[in-house]
């Protein structure tokens, strides 16, 4: 079995099933059912430098292509550059387009609207995450040297400039398309179009693109898009068959379909990861022997197994998975309840420590980990007061709002997930760690050449962000789908982001 992946991001109740209104039940009906597990409510977004949470993604990779697309070993995929290469010095990449292809207004598709894409994402006032990621490229040093080339120069070596451009913002907009156009109405090269599509609308319908450049896809002649994130309410509406994919099943929840002979279950490898984040600035967390105190809590396969029922692996508080060879460790750190006590005394907390934790079922199991997570402490002298949010406005009123807090995290390559959150220009610094120390060592990781050294740099720096930082990454999520018996064709990705739609169809 293969499955997919998670992104932080929002959230809402169950919406857009056949409990709606009639109205909306039957908008888009004759379409294939898509049942996402995200909401990103009024900040909905059909600009992909904008993308709030893996809502976003449900449409946006739909709508729009990237230059290249990467699987779940990051080997680098053609879709809008056909090939590609570097010069000796590594300096310089190119890439050539795929011809003939035309945005869903109508517009040909050259090189311009690569070179406008990244120049964009790169403007501190387009406000993307893609800054943190993107750091080693040099604006001045993106051009198309004809319609069909585009070419990126850097100052330093990036050997892996072809998989770090390929993140979850750098879908191909139009040259010159503004963000309050985008917002409202996409216009990409993708396989669907947008036909109904209102931000904190239940329903989204993406319609089949007919001049799509990739002949005979995609399968399907149109998405209905909805969400739902109640686990008993979403696995009962696939089960009775308005769901055709149901793109994240709760694992608490998988008993109930994995013998339905109408249900089959995909799972991915290592996908999204669940954390638990500390403000480093702000007492007590701002003590690392505290934070060191609350990883060595942690009895992390047994978290696997009780919050996950198994579908997962122990992670090491850093986003490079153990069995990665950038990860500086190759086993996930044990509990040791009597070194947590000891470092806990050391920090001036002799009677122990006592504060609020902010969770909310914004990705299904956040709230058990939070859960399990206190009682584990409990031993070490950690009193844990799990404090259970409306999972609807958990990303915009707790999340990088409340000191520490739950929160998931796409699988992203090493050079990616080291920087998304942890970078000086991060978006999302939800642990306010600023380490100019940290960004030096991990943009020299991601400007080497060799392999192996660029492989021990970066564990230089997963070991400093595990031992330093305000991260508890406990696990990694094996995600699990579901599809309804009579649809093939959807190959699930670790990335969870990255939704590929064209192949789906149903009967």
């Amino acid at each position: 079995m293969k499955v997919n992946r998670w992104l932080s991001g929002a959230a809402v109740a169950v919406i857009g099933l056949a409990a709606a209104t009639p109205a909306l039940a039957a908008a888009g009906d004759e379409c294939v059912k898509i049942l996402g597990y995200e909401w990103s409510g009024e900040k909905q977004s059909m600009d992909p430098a904008d993308m709030h949470s893996g809502d976003d993604a449900y449409h946006t990779f739909a709508v729009y292509n990237r230059l290249v697309d990467i699987d779940d070993n990051f080997n680098v995929l053609p879709e809008l550059a056909t090939e590609w290469s570097v010069s000796p010095d590594g300096l310089t990449w190119t890439f050539k387009l795929r011809s003939g292809v035309k945005f869903h207004s109508g517009k040909d598709f050259s090189s311009a609207d690569v070179v406008y894409t990244f120049k964009r994402l790169l403007d501190e006032k387009t406000g993307s995450g893609a800054r943190a990621v993107l750091e080693f490229l040099d604006p001045d040093g993106i051009t198309a040297p004809d319609a069909q080339t585009v070419v990126f120069t850097t100052k330093q070596p990036v050997v892996q400039l072809p998989v770090l451009i390929s993140n979850k913002f750098t879908n191909i907009v139009p040259d010159g398309a503004k963000a309050d156009d985008l917002r409202l109405k996409g216009d990409g090269t993708g396989p669907f179009m947008q036909e109904q599509f209102t931000p904190n609308a239940p329903v989204r319908i993406l319609r089949k693109n007919p001049n799509y450049w990739d002949t005979g896809k995609p399968k399907a002649e149109c998405l209905r898009i909805t969400v739902a994130q109640e686990a008993v309410a979403a696995v009962t509406a696939m089960k009775a068959g308005q769901v055709d994919l149901m793109l994240n099943v709760d694992p608490a929840v998988i008993a109930s379909v994995k013998d339905d002979p109408n249900v089959q279950l995909l799972e991915t490898g290592a996908s999204n990861s669940m954390t638990v984040s500390m403000w480093v600035d702000t007492p007590p967390f701002d003590n690392v022997k505290v934070r060191e105190a609350l990883k060595l809590v942690v009895d992390r396969q047994a978290m696997v197994d009780t919050v996950l029922l198994g579908f997962g692996q122990p992670g090491a508080d850093n986003p490079v998975p153990v069995s990665n060879p950038a990860s500086f460790t190759k086993e996930a750190p044990k509990q040791d309840i009597e070194k947590a006590k000891q470092l806990l005394a050391e920090a001036g907390h002799n009677d122990g420590l006592k504060f609020d934790l902010y969770t909310a079922e914004g990705v299904p199991g956040m709230v058990r980990m939070a859960q399990v997570f206190a009682e584990m402490a409990k031993p070490a002298g950690f009193d844990i007061n799990v404090v259970v949010t409306p999972a609807e406005s958990y990303w915009d009123d707790v999340w990088l709002k409340k000191p520490i807090v739950t929160s998931a995290w796409s699988m992203r390559p090493p050079g990616e997930g080291l920087a998304v959150a942890y970078t000086q220009n991060a978006k999302w610094k939800e642990t306010r760690w600023e380490r100019p120390d940290y960004d030096a060592l991990l943009q020299k990781a991601n400007t080497t050449v060799d392999e192996a050294e660029r492989n021990k740099l970066f564990q230089q720096v997963g070991q400093l962000l595990a031992s330093e930082g305000g991260l508890i990454l406990p696990m990694f999520v094996h995600q699990v789908l579901a599809l309804r018996k009579g649809c093939e064709g959807y190959e699930p990705r670790a990335q969870n982001f990255n939704l590929n739609f064209e192949n789906l169809s149903c009967k």
